[in-house]
């Protein structure tokens, strides 16, 4: 089913027993942070749920949710009406990529039931929490940015981080420089104009799924085909942004070009603080929100996080599609990105291999379509191993990897975004540089019988384990080859 925004989403979880409230007091500054993250340290995945805090101290009334969006896959599931796993997930994005329906415009919407205009906004009245307790430079928001490519008109949505520096001042970390709003603020900049952007906050949950896709593709177009219906939009107030008529809270304003000033730390998908670096200034010229509007975070921090999850789902959507459909590589059976990593540091393709070259045409694919932000291992292996088996990962680098042939480095390159192996001191932006390895981990001759009895044997002793009076099983977990 499509949501038409954040709240009747957020009923369906309550229902399906994957979101709670909590009605007791608690400090922003440090209590919300820490409840989430003991959510993500302390439970399975399949047990996670999301949070929603309805009292915090010195905020009456207000209302902050978090771990609403990707803490598990029933959670995204969920979101975009797919069965809850792997497969069906990415069919589901895959389907929204294919087939995208463009947004609408409308005249109005709930965000615009309160205007506030220049003079008068203050984003310290939103009880915007401390993620990282006392380690953030202070309070972030984890919102969706709205830019606009000046030669064209493109829209670029990504989720990016927001530092609260005062009532009408934020910051922005774009990230690595290959990102789509990176990519617009530097046509600004060479314009010598600031550039144009918008915030939004809580709105349907496939808009926060879809908003790390590559530069190029409208965002909303793509959520639009994975909801089966158009987005609507609204226009700024200020600015000529366009924004989901039903966010919870939207924020209008420009990003300056001709100015930088220090912005972080910030706990990140790294599992490590990061920032500390120049960066953009935001100026805010006009708040609108729904009358009792809830704030949406977006748990990153260390993995596992709700940024990792959300990064498996589309990550992997947009990486099978691209090496199949777009390349036209065949055999492939899956893609993988390790949330270990963030899903950003360390990839994983499962193929067939066919022709001589596939296995450097899939590595140069990759990294060609995701940006050399991405990824600094790539390890590829044959179709008859499960990839996300971590004790088959472990076995395939033990059994089927030589390195001194199979291993491949590519030597100072740009360097996967906010990697901390790769930040030398003193050292920033563009001039950050690391390294890129590919592992060939898959078989190069006739290997011998995997040493397992056939499937079906062990697949029969499984099915009638309870009549041998032992305890029960897991999940049954071999190598295809043993068939």
């Amino acid at each position: 089913m499509a949501y038409d925004s954040l709240r009747p989403y957020l009923q369906v979880l309550e229902q399906q027993g994957m979101m709670r409230w909590v009605d007791v007091e608690v400090d922003k500054d440090w209590e919300i942070g820490a409840i989430v993250r003991m959510i993500f340290r302390a439970m399975p995945e399949e047990a996670r749920y999301g949070i929603g805090f309805r009292n915090i101290k010195g905020f009456p009334g207000g209302r902050v949710v978090a771990g609403v969006i990707g803490a598990s896959k029933r959670m995204i599931a969920t979101a975009t009406g797919a069965e809850p796993t792997a497969e069906a997930i990415h069919d589901k994005v895959i389907s929204g990529i294919t087939t995208p329906i463009p947004p609408v415009i409308v005249p109005t919407g709930p965000c615009k039931e309160v205007i506030i205009r220049e003079g008068d906004v203050d984003l310290t009245r939103f009880p915007i929490p401390t993620w990282t307790p006392g380690k953030d430079a202070g309070p972030y928001l984890t919102p969706l940015w709205v830019t606009k490519d000046p030669d064209n008109g493109r829209r670029d949505v990504g989720i990016r981080r927001c530092q609260i520096k005062g009532r009408d001042r934020t910051g922005i970390l774009f990230g690595a420089p290959d990102r789509g709003g990176a990519i617009h603020h530097a046509k600004w900049k060479m314009l010598g104009k600031p550039m144009p952007a918008a915030i939004f906050i809580g709105a349907d949950p496939i808009q926060y799924l879809v908003a790390p896709s590559r530069y190029g593709e409208d965002e909303f177009a793509i959520a639009g085909g994975v909801r089966g219906e158009a987005v609507e939009l609204v226009r700024c107030e200020t600015v000529d942004i366009e924004v989901p008529a039903t966010a919870e809270i939207v924020i209008e304003g420009e990003v300056m070009t001709d100015m930088v000033e220090p912005e972080g730390p910030f706990g990140e998908f790294t599992g490590y603080m990061a920032g500390g670096r120049e960066c953009p200034v935001f100026r805010v010229k006009c708040i609108t929100h729904r009358k009792d509007p809830i704030l949406l975070g977006v748990v990153s921090q260390f993995p596992p996080s709700e940024s990792s999850m959300l990064k498996v789902a589309l990550l992997e959507s947009n990486l099978l599609k691209h090496l199949r459909s777009n390349l036209n590589i065949p055999g492939i059976a899956d893609v993988h990105a390790l949330e270990a990593g963030g899903c950003t540091a360390t990839c994983w393709v499962s193929v067939k291999k066919i022709y001589a070259g596939q296995i450097d045409q899939l590595a140069l694919g990759i990294w060609g379509y995701m940006g050399m932000s991405y990824f600094k291992w790539i390890v590829i292996t044959d179709d008859d191993v499960d990839i996300r088996d971590p004790f088959m990962r472990d076995w395939v680098m033990a059994w089927r990897v030589r390195p001194d042939q199979d291993m491949r480095i590519l030597k100072d390159t740009a360097a996967v975004e906010l990697d901390p192996a790769s930040l030398l001191p003193g050292v920033e932006g563009d001039q950050i540089r690391g390294g890129k390895a590919l592992i060939d981990a898959t078989k190069k001759w006739a290997y011998p019988e995997v040493s397992l009895p056939p499937l079906r044997q062990l697949r029969k002793v499984a099915g009638e384990w309870a009549r041998y009076g032992l305890p029960p099983l897991g999940e049954l977990k071999l190598p295809k080859a043993s068939e």
